[in-house]
């Protein structure tokens, strides 16, 4: 967020070889979104994942001081939508989900995060939930999604990490 002001979609798995990124390219728009769900279910079982956290930019709509929520209006067209970092994590057995609201000046540029709140336990909804298989996958099951990635062009590549960029 400091150096360009966004967040690129990230899915983070927990893995025996240690941390692993997937990062796509581009999420323009919802068919796109929905292969990066997929393309991360994949991903946790091929790496055989013991957790996996989806860092994702999006827009969201809070309950008014009533509790009210509108849900008619999607939050992208909402007027009093609020910019944050949804933060999913997941592993065999729960999930969890935290926003970090986006704090910007009046040119909009990014100045920090506000306050996420409580972590938020429980079952979730969309097409970012349900991550992670609820069991271990099988050695066939992990050597399938392997082969779907391969299938999909996607290559694990050590990039190296930089913590200045974050």
């Amino acid at each position: 967020m400091r150096t360009t002001g966004s967040v690129l979609a990230t899915v983070i798995a927990d893995t025996d070889e240690g941390y692993v990124f997937c990062m796509p390219s581009a999420l323009a728009d919802d068919a796109a979104k929905d292969h990066f769900a997929e393309v991360a279910r994949l991903f946790a079982v091929a790496h055989n994942a013991r957790a996996l956290v989806m860092v994702v930019e999006a827009w969201a709509k809070l309950p008014d001081a009533n509790g009210h929520l509108d849900t008619d209006t999607p939050p992208s067209q909402s007027p009093d939508r609020k910019e944050v970092v949804v933060m999913i994590m997941a592993d065999h057995s729960r999930n969890a989900t935290s926003m970090l609201p986006i704090l910007r000046d009046p040119h909009g540029v990014f100045t920090g995060f506000g306050d996420p709140g409580p972590l938020v336990f429980g079952k979730s909804a969309g097409r970012f939930s349900n991550l992670m298989p609820q069991n271990k996958p099988s050695a066939k099951e992990a050597a399938g999604a392997k082969a779907a990635l391969l299938k999909l062009g996607m290559t694990v590549v050590n990039r190296g990490f930089d913590p200045g960029m974050n």
